[in-house]
């Protein structure tokens, strides 16, 4: 029983309905604006502070879209509990709701799967202490299982099939198209209860019986529907002919044609009717009746000309259906069908190996992705289908389920919630509240097709069945955008295209209490004239340019004049600010040309780029230094290094480099010219020098340090962080650096690690087209006009909506693949010929094109219903267009009813040619489009102009004169030539870095020291290759020497001293240590076991196994004064520090090799007094212990030296 709506209350009589009804499933559409989370958090709320049944917040499972969506529910149901309490601080429930709110779940469905399983993951086959994969681990996861699963793929049993498959849907140069098929493939899958038997009907739809006809399909239906449509357009076309006609002074000889014309038109409809077969026979002999002749000065020429593009296009209709899908024979037709089916199980056979691998990969590393929780969770909840002894738990604890934006929902995520709700349509708790106009998901799976069967299952009066409640009543928009979004809808939004009629239930009804004004939706046309038109301007500029700076333009004047905008809040008018506009996009590939043209009119502007990351000029600088780093001898990397700012060589400095090795690679070269070239500036040869002693310390900290320091000790040693900010855009370059060091840090947090894989990781990104936004510079919550996608603004509302690229055409490129996928008939191929590569469109293939068309336009049309109502008070939508006249033409649509006919709606390639024609029979698009008497007369009020390319030249105008104004005041001059020469005084200490490692004082003592630093530059560099696994084929399994030193060093923190060990024991523990992964096995192989059982020999070895205490690897972090009296700060690692009786002793090892052992005390002095120096004053400051001695041990030569 409803409640009586109190007098004062302002909810409607639908949204009171809403908040109250019970004791049935209950589905409220709930319209933009119309206050649905108010509806849905009061529902709860109400639940809870019911006096007669109350019930604990902790018995209702609140599922939202968002964890944003949940904070918010979950932050305003508190609010109200407060109050409550503090109006009735003696309830103990209310008290105790209070207490409980934290427990309450209130949460994304992945959120409560993930509680399940973790609560029940003893029933699973996975570890309990799992954890939840990230994008990028499970991207490299799957990249790992796709290319193994290939791989044995072509050896194994069946490799036939294979290859045969891969020459269907590959190109010549590798797999990747079909690996991106098995993985949508998956994907698809997925989202079913049950994707094994989904993917195991894939083939069926193949499985043609010999004998059958083509009427036997499962899918006919939907493509005889299709063809259907696109006869009886061509009969509407020619029924407008037979009307002109046998108009006053038309070619009335042309109407006995025309009922010619219908009658085999209709002939085709009735054999369609019969059979595909009858179809195709009328197609061998189809013919059209020979036109009546019709004398000039008989009739109105220019209806003579109307009639006879009439019949024209009404054949033409009918001659694109028989080419489409009756030119082969019927047999041909199912031969193809039958000869595709061994490909599919092929490829189904290749999708479930891999299903099976990633889960066995994933349960192997104790980890998790998002569709794993939800079919773990079904797994927990369902038994054979029906709810299991879990899932009833759940139903009694649960009083209420409540969902919202179930319009976004999957057929997997609504078999969970039906296994933990209670009874049926009729007796049920589930609660849902959505949206359809608003379902834009489909491409993230969603399945609007849910609500739509509920919402047409569902009755008002709820008898056996469930509830349905629309709610219309707008209190977000002025009246003018609401009647005029209204008025589009009406025409265009209907069962076949659009997936639900706008009625009456569905139109806006605006209750928003906005002051009477004048505002009506603005639509304009941006015609740039065909390039012989004298109209035509000389700007090459894109649609995306003119639409920017018209737009700009716009917010100019809308800022200058001072609108004024109602505030709700404080019920009364204030002046527009930047951030009360936003302009939408369909998507953020014009964003570039909107920037730059927003920022020439100075207006500020926030975006969340999608895309273009990688193109950064700063990202890919970096990105090619973390290639050098990896593998120097990449030409092209380097050569891009070189010439980055903080190096800058230039092209007659590298072409001197170049001549220095001509035939060897260009890091040979530089090696090279270092020891013995000539002929570039000595700075620039000197930054050279610098920049290999550089890299060999980078490439040492990939080896040993974590990925995101080695960024960004690479921003610190480049100062190229600073000098980007220094750049034009600054703000926006250092945040795209500061975006690859947390994209690196984000790696790292998963289960692979090294440079090479993640260098590998963002190349398969850019392989398969992904790409990273480039970095938020300026924050959304700044006095700043927004910029995003209709996506994004879901949810939200701005004062004024700016919809640019209307005249864009639909994205089509995925029905111009090899393949389609849908949830009902699973995957349509086209037939190929695998010799020749011929493809041709199955019959499966058209047929469910039609259908994912006719999805795809109905998606198209919610996105332009989401962006519309974005609108609070103005409107404005604008297309760029070319030959206006045609354009308008084609608008004029001979309709008689409110909605526009089918084929003009279902054949849209764009926004406009929807709005378009539905405008063009509005009372205020009368005098641009002359009408000629065919009005579709509304009160909605629309402002429609055209603003010619010329007209938009000197919307910048004054903006360029103030750049190129100049100034030419003596004192202002003078004052700047004074400060740009000033010299600041302690240049010499900022020259310096503030932080410094050990190794690098030590080389660069070593290069003030030598005259030729030829013999330095080879050790540091000679012999390099990359140090992280290849294939084969490609691999060169010689190290480095620095790459050995680094595996010696391993060994030896980690190897036992407290005993002599023998060479069998020292190479089972580098083989442990191998299998530990400490080091790789090519590490383990280039150790010399004889170099660390000489190493036991020594006397050192003797005194460290008598030695009272040891301490290894020991880093420190030190601040000391250089020569010039200078801090700088210090960082190292000690390799050994070891106590005797009369103290400490600090040891180092080195690899070096050594030419003379005469030299050795010499040479080692040299090279490594300084490094010994450095650490005995870190040691003795920081751990207040005194080094009594300090000892290198050289492993090549087994002598110890004392420094």
């Amino acid at each position: 029983m409803i409640p009586t709506k109190p007098a004062d209350a302002t909810w409607t009589d639908e949204q009171w309905q809403a908040i109250w009804a019970k004791g049935q499933d209950m589905l409220v559409s709930a319209a933009a604006g119309s206050g649905k989370t108010a509806v849905l958090i009061n529902r709860m709320i109400e639940k809870v502070l019911d006096e007669k049944n109350p019930i604990s917040v902790d018995e209702l499972l609140v599922v939202t879209f968002t964890n944003a969506s949940a904070a918010e529910m979950r932050h305003r149901m508190s609010n109200a509990l407060e109050k409550a309490v503090a109006a009735n601080p003696e309830s103990k429930h209310l008290r105790k709701q209070l207490r409980l709110i934290n427990k309450a779940q209130i949460s994304t469905l992945h959120s409560f799967c993930l509680q399940v399983v973790k609560q029940y993951a003893y029933l699973l086959e996975i570890d309990p202490g799992f954890r939840i994969a990230n994008e990028t681990e499970a991207a490299l996861l799957r990249d790992d299982v796709m290319e193994a699963v290939l791989e044995s793929a072509y050896e194994g049993e069946g490799a036939d099939e294979v290859y045969r498959l891969a020459d269907s849907f590959t190109s010549d140069r590798n797999d990747q198209a079909m690996e991106v098929l098995i993985s949508k493939l998956y994907d698809y899958s997925r989202v079913h209860p049950h994707p094994e038997r989904w993917l195991g009907q894939v083939p069926a739809l193949y499985d043609v019986p010999l004998g059958a006809s083509i009427d036997s399909l499962p899918f006919i239906g939907d493509l005889k529907m299709t063809i259907r449509h696109a006869l009886e357009e061509a009969m509407q076309v020619t029924r407008e002919g037979e009307r002109i006609a046998n108009a006053p002074d038309g070619p009335a000889g042309l109407a006995a044609t025309f009922e010619m014309d219908a009658a085999v038109i209709q002939t085709a409809i009735e054999a369609l009717e019969e059979s595909w077969e009858s179809v195709y026979s009328l197609a061998r002999t189809f013919s059209w009746a020979k036109a009546a002749t019709i004398r000039k000065d008989s009739c109105d020429p220019e209806l003579a000309e109307e009639a006879k593009a009439k019949r024209n296009q009404a054949k033409k209709i009918v001659k694109d259906v028989f080419e489409a899908y009756f030119v082969r024979t019927p047999k041909r037709l199912l031969d193809e069908m039958r000869e595709m089916a061994p490909l599919m199980k092929t490829l189904v056979r290749l999708t479930q190996t891999f299903a099976e691998q990633y889960k066995a990969l994933k349960i192997d590393r104790a980890l998790v992705d998002f569709s794993d929780l939800e079919h773990y969770a079904l797994q927990i909840l369902s038994d054979e289908g029906k709810p299991s002894p879990i899932a009833l738990d759940y139903q009694k604890l649960f009083k209420e389920v409540l969902v919202d934006e179930y319009q976004d929902t999957n057929m997997l995520q609504e078999t969970i919630l039906n296994l933990v709700k209670s009874g049926d349509e009729e007796t049920g708790n589930l609660f849902m509240v959505g949206d359809v106009k608003q379902s834009i998901y489909r491409f993230r799976l969603a399945e609007p097709m849910l609500f739509l069967g509920k919402y047409s299952r569902f009755t008002k009066e709820a008898v056996q069945t469930g509830l349905r409640i629309d709610l219309n009543a707008n209190f977000r928009s002025r009246k003018e955008v609401l009647d005029g979004t209204n008025y589009i809808f009406s025409q265009i939004m209907g069962e076949r295209v659009g997936e639900i009629d706008y009625d009456e239930a569905a139109a806006l009804k605006a209750l928003a209490p906005y002051p009477d004004q004048d505002v009506p939706i603005k639509l304009t046309l941006i015609h740039e004239p065909e390039a012989e038109d004298e109209n035509a301007v000389d700007d090459d500029l894109e649609k995306s340019q003119w639409e920017a700076r018209y737009i700009a333009g716009k917010i100019r004047e809308l800022m200058e004049k001072e609108t004024f905008i109602y505030d709700p809040w404080k019920q009364a008018q204030r002046k527009l600010e930047y951030s009360d506009i936003v302009v939408l996009m369909r998507s953020m590939t014009w964003s570039g040309d909107f920037a730059d043209e927003f920022k020439k009119a100075g207006i500020p502007l926030y975006a969340e780029l999608t895309g273009g990351y990688f193109d950064a000029l700063e990202v890919m600088i970096m990105m090619n230094t973390l290639r050098v780093i990896d593998n120097p001898y990449q030409d092209i990397p380097l050569v891009s290094v070189l010439r980055a700012p903080f190096i800058g060589l230039a092209e007659n400095e590298l072409a001197e480099i170049r001549l220095a090795a001509p035939q060897a690679s260009f890091y040979e070269a530089v090696k090279t010219f270092i020891r013995g070239g000539s002929g570039i500036d000595p700075a620039a040869a000197e930054k050279l020098r610098r920049f290999v002693v550089q890299l060999e310390d980078w490439r040492n900290l990939a080896r040993r340090g974590s990925l995101a320091e080695l960024i960004w000790q690479v921003y610190l040693d480049t100062n190229y962080y600073e000098m980007v900010g220094a750049m034009s855009n600054g703000k926006q370059r250092q945040a795209n650096l500061r975006a690859l060091h947390d994209r690196a840090l984000e790696y790292e947090k998963t289960s692979f690690r090294g440079l090479f894989r993640f260098l590998r990781f963002i190349d398969r990104m850019r392989e398969r087209g992904d790409d990273l936004g480039t970095a938020k510079s300026l924050s959304e919550k700044e006095n700043v006009v927004r910029l995003m996608t209709v996506h994004k603004s879901k949810g939200l509302e701005f004062p004024v909506v700016f919809f640019a690229g209307l005249g864009r055409s639909f994205n089509e490129m995925d029905f111009r693949k090899s393949y389609l996928l849908d949830q009902d008939y699973g995957l349509a191929v086209k037939a190929v010929n695998p010799e020749t590569r011929i493809e041709y469109t199955s019959l499966p293939f058209l047929a469910v094109k039609e259908v994912k068309e006719l999805q795809m336009k109905a998606e198209e049309m919610r996105v332009l219903y989401v962006a519309m109502t974005r609108a609070k008070e103005r409107l404005y939508l604008t297309a760029s267009v070319k030959e206006i006249d045609k354009l308008f033409e084609k608008w004029k649509v001979a309709a008689t009813d409110v909605r526009l006919p089918e084929f003009v709606r279902s054949r849209a390639k764009g926004y406009l040619d929807w709005i378009g024609p539905a405008l063009s029979r509005h009372p205020d698009a009368a005098a641009i489009f002359n009408l000629n008497g065919n009005v579709l007369p509304h009160h909605s009020r629309f402002h429609i102009s055209v603003v010619e390319t010329r007209d938009l030249l000197s919307a910048t105008a004054s903006i360029e004169d103030l750049l190129h104004t100049k100034t030419g005041e003596k004192d202002f001059t003078e004052e700047v030539a004074n400060r740009f020469d000033f010299r600041y005084p302690h240049q010499h200490t900022v020259e310096k870095r503030s932080k410094q490692s050990v190794s690098e004082m030590k080389r660069l003592q070593m290069l003030q020291r030598l005259d030729e630093p030829e013999s330095f530059i080879q050790t540091a560099t000679a012999e390099r290759r990359t140090i992280f696994n290849r294939p084969d084929f490609m691999q060169d399994k010689r190290l480095s020497a620095a790459d050995i030193g680094t595996a010696v060093h391993a060994v030896m923190q980690h190897i036992p001293l407290d005993r002599k060990l023998s060479a069998a024991e020292i190479k089972e523990f580098i083989e442990t240590l191998v299998g530990m992964e400490i080091l790789s096995p090519d590490e383990g192989k280039a150790i010399k076991v004889s170099e660390i059982e000489r190493f036991y020999e020594s006397e050192i070895a003797e005194r460290l196994m008598k030695a009272t205490n040891i301490k290894r690897e020991v880093p420190f972090t030190y601040a000391r004064e250089d020569a010039e009296g200078d801090r700088q700060i210090i960082q190292g690692i000690v390799d050994c520090l070891f106590e005797e009786a009369d103290g400490w002793v600090l040891l180092d090892y080195k690899t070096d090799r050594i030419r003379q052992l005469s030299d050795v005390p010499r040479e080692m002095s040299a090279r490594y007094t300084v490094q010994l120096t450095v650490y005995q004053e870190a040691v003795e400051a920081i751990l207040r212990i005194p080094i009594k001695e300090r000892l290198l041990y050289l492993f090549a030569a087994g002598h110890e030296v004392k420094i």
